[in-house]
């Protein structure tokens, strides 16, 4: 913002790299065009600009900030931020956004084949009827976290591959899965006594969670959305058993929308606004899609918006019926 501030008061148009690019604008004024900041915070910025190598600091002998003229008015030099070490890296740093891009795609296209291979095992074990081990829940929740960071290292993405491709070695070499192939560590269970309680065991009363109540505009039905389940590509494969109740079905739909990076309120809108069987069928839509979108939430609210509107969305696959566009008028 700082940085953003000093180039606003450049002349507008093309910047020439050798001439004059100094921004000599008084600290009173140019707080304005950084939204108001404080001005220590802003000299700070300044300061942290000049350290990165992105400007060069010339003031006067007083601090101040101004402008020195020929005889003809004309400026030929200044005393306040200069951008020239700016502009003499800017090919440079167009070139460093580019490969910050490239590794961006290639780390995400990399999180799309983990997660894919890990879809895989699960629709592998869903067609034998074979039930899920806890370690499968394990590396489930360690995908989801990996697919949700953007500080996910290639590093952590080695160590979950790994145990995909294991798993996926012993299910092409063996008919059932094992739950010793899962290979998870034990860990020792401590007894819940500390050396300050005498000996005394000291249990913790926790209040027990509140259940989230959504205002769901259709009823809850287990038979329909079994059938519509089963026809699910992303969700049936990382759930293969359909919930049986509202609650169980709320946990999944939200853990599942959190692979995409969507939170509890964007779930409970599209609930709202779509119902049970189409949220369902607009989230794994949205799943299917996720390698192409840049914002899943952004493109999820105008799926629920154009419903509402009474139009056909997901590729038709989810059609409004007339009361919803006779509700919308109302």
């Amino acid at each position: 913002m700082v940085l953003r501030a000093h180039l606003s008061v450049l002349p507008h148009g093309p910047l020439d790299p050798a001439g004059l690019n100094v921004s000599f604008m008084n600290i009173a004024e140019i707080l304005n065009r950084a939204c108001g900041m404080e001005e220590r915070r802003f000299r700070r910025g300044e300061a942290r600009l000049e350290q990165l190598g992105l400007v060069r600091r010339n003031l006067s002998a007083n601090g101040r900030r101004f402008p020195e003229r020929d005889a003809n008015g004309k400026i030929v030099f200044a005393y306040g931020i200069d951008l020239a070490p700016l502009l003499a890296r800017y090919h440079a740093l167009l070139a460093l956004r580019d490969d910050l891009e490239e590794q961006r795609q290639v780390l995400r296209q990399r999180k799309n084949r983990v997660s894919a291979a890990f879809s895989a095992i699960l629709r592998s074990l869903a067609s034998r009827g074979t039930s899920l081990p806890h370690c499968l829940d394990a590396l489930r929740e360690r995908l989801r976290n990996a697919l949700r960071r953007k500080t996910t290292s290639h590093a952590e993405l080695d160590e979950i591959e790994a145990e995909i491709d294991r798993l996926t070695a012993n299910l092409q070499t063996t008919e059932s899965f094992e739950p010793d192939q899962c290979d998870e560590p034990k860990t020792a269970v401590l007894p819940d006594i500390e050396p300050v309680d005498a000996g005394q065991t000291v249990r913790h009363i926790e209040s027990k969670p509140k259940e989230k109540n959504y205002d769901q505009p259709d009823t809850f039905n287990q038979h329909e959305l079994s059938e519509l389940w089963a026809q699910t590509e992303s969700i049936g494969s990382f759930y293969p058993k359909a919930p049986t109740n509202e609650k169980e079905a709320i946990g999944i739909l939200l853990d599942f929308s959190s692979f995409m990076g969507l939170n509890e309120t964007e779930v409970a809108k599209t609930l709202v606004g779509l119902g049970w069987t189409n949220t369902v069928l607009a989230l794994d839509y949205l799943a299917e899609k996720l390698a192409s979108l840049k914002s899943p939430k952004h493109y999820l609210m105008t799926m629920v918006k154009r419903f509402e509107d009474g139009q056909p969305i997901a590729r038709g696959r989810i059609v409004p019926s007339r009361s919803v566009g006779q509700k919308k008028l109302a």
